[in-house]
């Protein structure tokens, strides 16, 4: 199977829940977890993705240290 977007992914999901297949079917048709196929049957739209904090540079890594103060 293609990679595809997570949108393009849920709608057919969908429409062979609808048609009446059966979520074990599903998951073995898509090659998913029954979570996943859970999440597209639930919901029109995937969970935005999580924003990740910034991660610190090399060189904040390496030079940057902070002061110690007792």
């Amino acid at each position: 199977m293609p990679q595809m977007s997570k949108v393009e992914l849920y709608a057919p999901i969908r429409r062979d829940h609808r048609a009446g297949m059966k979520m074990r079917e599903l998951e073995r048709k898509y090659n998913l977890s029954w979570r996943t196929v859970k999440k597209a049957v639930d919901s029109v739209w995937p969970e935005p993705r999580k924003k990740l904090p910034p991660r610190p540079t090399a060189l904040e890594l390496t030079f940057y240290r902070p002061s110690k103060t007792t």
